[in-house]
């Protein structure tokens, strides 16, 4: 610990006081660090290059001016951020900041009209492939998301071949379902629950992402998934984009197929019961 208080004070040309674990992460340990005059996050990993995704994704939302931490330093088993201090605000107001950083978010789309994204990405623990299938969102969907993921729960022995041949069928026939006529690839955090958006009194800041260009509802019904959000974010965001006629009745179990199925792959339990519930709700 006293090489890295070292490293780190040489990082950001003051001395280092105190290194303290803040909290157990998915893929290492978290801890905060202190100066006399500022606090860090140090998140850590084995050797890999997920910091350094994660470093780029967080880079590639600052560019949009969108509030996110700023990253000091990045290595294959540390990344060094800026602390976001939380404070409490009411309930209505943290759904009102949060519906205008997703609005932003959602905003930013690409020429190319690219689902995927210009590198693989990462969610918790897990690779996220990234190939661009440009207008084909639901092939995107299908391919690079929700199958690859299911075969994690299989392998881990969460779900049955059944189940699995059930999601096949679905995501072959998904584009039956959505209209991708009126789909524009928005820029996606990708993993929107309530511990990955802080408050204080200058705003919301998103942390953690696990970005993409997809269809901006798949964040939303996410929010949905955990109740994260309620009357008020939705009133304010529809205020930025309107949402889809079938919004309730046919993306919001599609989508939350893929967030339930990383659940599933990292803690199995009444999580496969939610998946099991969501595909008779879509009668696959």
């Amino acid at each position: 610990m006293e090489q890295l208080r070292t490293q780190l004070s040489h990082v950001l040309y003051e001395e280092v006081d105190v290194i303290n674990l803040f909290t157990k992460g998915q893929i290492g340990d978290i801890y905060k660090v202190d100066t006399t005059h500022s606090s860090y996050i140090l998140k850590t990993s084995e050797p890999s290059d997920r910091l350094h995704i994660e470093a780029n994704m967080l880079k590639d939302i600052n560019k949009y001016k969108i509030h996110v931490p700023h990253v000091y330093d990045v290595s294959p088993t540390h990344l060094l951020m800026e602390y976001i201090e939380t404070s409490k605000q009411a309930k209505c107001t943290q759904e009102v900041e949060a519906a205008k950083i997703l609005s932003s978010l959602h905003a930013v789309s690409n020429d190319a009209r690219m689902y995927g994204y210009y590198y693989d990405t990462t969610i918790g623990p897990f690779s996220q492939k990234n190939e661009q299938t440009q207008y084909n969102w639901t092939l995107f969907l299908g391919q690079m998301r929700i199958m690859p993921m299911a075969r994690i729960c299989y392998d881990k022995g969460h779900i049955n071949k059944v189940l699995v041949e059930r999601l096949e069928l679905l995501c072959r026939d998904m584009y039956k379902r959505i209209d991708m006529a009126e789909i524009v690839p928005s820029l996606l955090h990708g993993d929107l629950w309530d511990g990955n958006i802080l408050f204080n009194m200058n705003g919301a800041t998103l942390i953690d992402p696990a970005l993409s260009f997809g269809d901006k509802e798949m964040d939303l019904a996410y929010i949905l998934m955990f109740d994260t959000f309620g009357k008020t974010f939705f009133e304010r965001y529809k205020e930025v984009h309107t949402l889809s006629k079938d919004f309730y009745e046919v993306k919001v179990p599609l989508y939350q197929i893929y967030p339930l199925l990383v659940h599933v792959a990292l803690y199995g339990g009444s999580y496969i019961q939610q998946l099991e519930h969501l595909l008779k709700r879509l009668q696959a």
